[in-house]
């Protein structure tokens, strides 16, 4: 059984994408569905469907947002839009499966067809093709660069380029912010890691993932630190040192 899940902020294009599936694949089931990307951000991970049905347009956080904030992505995906030039012409560009709304039973049988057929037992077929898309939205200037973390009473959206570093306490994680705030979430380090693997930080220590932005000083002392912009000193381990002196090279060659 093919495990499906819709997001999608139109309560009555859920109710059309259920009937149409029903219709055509009696082999699949509908394991989530919502109108809500927070509940999703949530969710997800826990259902792990097959395949998602995921509209682009909706208030607050688009689909493609959802994607990079969910990180880890253990499904397959095909859009549902309505006519929007700038998506259609990225899944175009990137070869990935996309419906136009509102969704002909037709087309959906031939898409969800495809899909079956290219994907090997009990595997992925598009984590490549997404994870290209979603870089191809940024360079675009079409992925906002916000994430959504998971606070007390419900889900905060920070700018990434306002995060200077996060710092693992046990399974817990705190994220330092340029105004200097801190955030405590729920997520170990590693689990922060994948959300912000796209934007370019760096995992120096165990304990630690900065952003590169916000560094002002390497040190050689007690076997390397970094010097962060609010003072902080961070450790840097062994397997990272290599990188950090090439990004300060770099720089400096960037200045001279």
């Amino acid at each position: 059984m093919i495990k499906i899940a819709i997001v999608d902020d139109e309560q009555h294009c859920i109710n059309s994408l259920v009937f149409h599936l029903q219709n055509v694949f009696p082999d699949t089931s509908i394991v989530f569905q919502t109108n809500d990307p927070n509940e999703a951000l949530q969710r997800l991970p826990e259902i792990k469907p097959d395949l998602l049905f995921l509209d682009v347009e909706m208030p607050l956080m688009n689909g493609f947002e959802l994607l990079e904030q969910l990180g880890t992505r253990d499904f397959d995906v095909i859009f549902t839009t309505a006519y929007s030039k700038y998506a259609v012409q990225a899944f175009k560009a990137k070869a990935v499966n996309y419906l136009l709304k509102p969704v002909d039973e037709e087309e959906l049988q031939s898409a969800v067809q495809e899909w079956k057929q290219n994907r090997p037992a009990g595997h992925r077929v598009s984590a490549q093709k997404i994870d290209d898309l979603l870089d191809y939205l940024k360079k675009e200037g079409i992925l906002k660069n916000k994430i959504g973390i998971p606070v007390s009473d419900g889900i905060e959206f920070i700018e990434v380029n306002d995060i200077m570093y996060c710092k693992s306490q046990s399974n817990y994680t705190n994220f330092h912010l340029a105004n200097g705030q801190q955030i405590l979430i729920s997520k170990t380090i590693k689990e922060v890691e994948k959300m912000l693997v796209h934007y370019f930080f760096m995992r120096v220590h165990r304990s630690f993932l900065i952003n590169p932005n916000f560094m002002r000083k390497y040190m050689h002392h007690e076997g390397g630190v970094i010097l962060m912009q609010d003072n902080e000193l961070i450790p840097v381990s062994n397997p990272h040192k290599k990188r950090i002196k090439e990004i300060f090279d770099a720089i400096g060659k960037n200045q001279t």
